[in-house]
């Protein structure tokens, strides 16, 4: 009976080898998608706007910190208003910091949200390609693939009809 069971599993094993061999698997690189679509780079732009925003911000509230700290050095100052100074220092650095690390969290926040917006148009387009074409998956991790045939990388095809479509 053991026996009967071993040959079943082995034939069972084969049969899904082959099956498995019949199947078609597709590669696109989401990293071209966004880098190099039309909508992409709207995308990428749209972003470098924000990013000069946020750096005209900190530069200027690094300027405001500049100038307090040249007056408290300047030595004009009386011993109380010095000290007046010091707590605006203060003050203005932690709203410095926290001006930096609320750009620096924006600026990913709005990067991950055009991410988005570019591959779930990519992915309709991906998803009709694979249908119409008679993929059974697609792979979109480049750093998860040893080695990819080129003639199942669809990221090209994607990219023109992603592109055609704006």
């Amino acid at each position: 009976m053991l026996r009967y069971s071993v040959i079943f599993l082995a034939v069972l094993c084969l049969f899904g080898t082959v099956e498995a061999a019949s199947a078609k698997v597709g590669f696109i690189n989401p990293q071209v998608i966004v880098s190099e679509s039309k909508v992409g780079k709207l995308a990428q732009e749209d972003l470098a706007r924000l990013g000069r925003i946020k750096d005209q911000q900190i530069q200027e509230s690094a300027e405001k910190l500049k100038a307090i700290k040249a007056e408290m050095e300047s030595g004009l100052l009386s011993e109380a208003e010095r000290d007046i100074k010091e707590d605006q220092f203060k003050r203005e650095l932690r709203k410095h910091e926290k001006l930096v690390t609320d750009s620096n969290i924006q600026i990913r926040e709005e990067e991950r949200r055009l991410i988005q917006f570019v591959m779930k148009r990519a992915d309709k387009i991906l998803r009709r390609l694979a249908k119409s074409m008679g993929f059974t998956m697609i792979l979109t991790d480049p750093e998860a693939i040893g080695y990819i045939d080129l003639s199942v990388d669809l990221t090209e095809r994607v990219l023109k009809e992603l592109d055609a479509g704006i």
